[in-house]
């Protein structure tokens, strides 16, 4: 007879084995969020004009424009629940203790991650020149203040950055967690007295702008940590909830899926894209805790413990490992541009697993050290 597991979870255990379930897929996500073709530039020539190759360009909207963009906003919505986790009051002395306890998980490793991909470009720079667009400025000519907007907002250094991102740019979702962790007594208090209302005045203000941030201050931050602290403040099991919504979120998924897809453009398209991220992100929750309760899926616990270093690693060598494909392949078809875009992400991920199995081996305390405690 076959064992009911579904009777041996406990709603906790659920809870705990789903968010552990779901940290290395996303962290994958994350990976190919940021594997971009359109502006790779190698010695001051662009290498792909996206509108001559137009198969890989809608594979790659649809995965890392839209697939994937429940991410970021699923991890803040975990960072949010797990911040208020079983915290009945939010005195001082509590606050203090999360702080210590995120000076150790974020500031530590924010600091040693962006010192590390400095000293990477550093080396690139020095050694490898021949690989990089030559339009940011050299680290050997960094002043002082240069090196301090390095861990905040690379755009006062380099004068042609688009965006307000560290120099390890996925770190800005540490950067903007920080600044939540020092604002969480505003967080609770509001939540905690206004219960959903000022979660949903967020939720509109992020609708009405997806897509703003300043360094620290980013809708989507604000609004995704709020409502997993929503969800933690008032004691509701996010997985069970979410879970009860099936079948009904996966069809609804995929209509905003193909509705985001034929809309880009449009006046509506902002409001059908963040339709289509919180749909995605209760499917993605739902049917992960449908199949851990059922015992089909359980999480992989090195696995989960290796989804910070990738994430803290991956950028600078997914960036080398594009342009060094595609100055040995030129890839000049859709074929050729899909093999590679599934290609660099697969080789980072996998010689990050390789080397996070390493430096674990040689030295479990560093490697802790480094990714906040986070270990298999």
């Amino acid at each position: 007879m076959e064992r009911d597991h579904s009777s041996s979870l406990t709603s906790a255990m659920l809870l705990s084995k789903t968010i552990d379930f779901l940290r290395f897929p996303l962290i994958i996500g994350v990976v190919f969020i940021h594997t971009d073709f359109s502006n790779i530039v190698i010695q001051g020539s662009k290498q792909v004009n996206m509108t001559h190759f137009p198969v890989f360009a809608h594979v790659f909207f649809l995965f890392s424009k839209l697939v994937f963009e429940i991410c970021v906003p699923l991890f803040f919505f975990i960072s949010g629940f797990l911040f208020f986790y079983r915290t009945e009051f939010f005195t001082f002395e509590v606050y203090f203790k999360k702080l210590k306890s995120r000076l150790h998980s974020l500031l530590i490793p924010y600091i040693f991650w962006n010192l590390a991909v400095l000293f990477f470009f550093f080396l690139a720079q020095t050694f490898f020149g021949g690989l990089l667009s030559g339009a940011n400025k050299p680290i050997v000519q960094y002043s002082m203040s240069d090196w301090l907007w390095s861990f905040w907002d690379t755009s006062h250094i380099h004068s042609q950055a688009t965006k307000n991102l560290p120099v390890n740019s996925p770190f800005w979702f540490i950067r903007d967690l920080m600044v939540l962790v020092v604002m969480s007594p505003i967080v609770y208090i509001l939540i905690k007295k206004l219960h959903l209302f000022p979660v949903l005045v967020i939720g509109v203000i992020w609708v009405c702008n997806p897509y703003f941030y300043l360094p620290g201050w980013s809708t989507v931050a604000f609004f995704f940590f709020s409502a997993g602290a929503y969800f933690s403040l008032h004691k509701k099991n996010f997985v069970l909830i979410m879970k009860s919504f099936l079948p009904w979120p996966i069809p609804c998924y995929m209509l905003l899926l193909v509705s985001a897809f034929y809309s880009m453009g449009e006046g509506c398209w902002s409001y059908i894209y963040c339709a289509n991220v919180l749909v995605g992100l209760i499917s993605a929750v739902a049917v992960a805790g449908c199949f851990i309760e059922k015992g089909r899926w359980r999480p992989n616990y090195f696995l989960a413990g290796a989804s910070f270093f990738i994430f803290a690693y991956h950028r600078l060598p997914l960036v080398f490992i594009i342009k060094f494909l595609f100055a040995q392949f030129r890839p000049q078809s859709d074929a050729a541009l899909l093999i590679l875009y599934f290609l660099c992400p697969a080789i980072v991920i996998a010689l990050g697993l390789l080397f996070y199995w390493v430096i674990k081996k040689l030295s479990p305390g560093f490697t802790a050290i480094i990714c906040g405690g986070r270990l298999s």
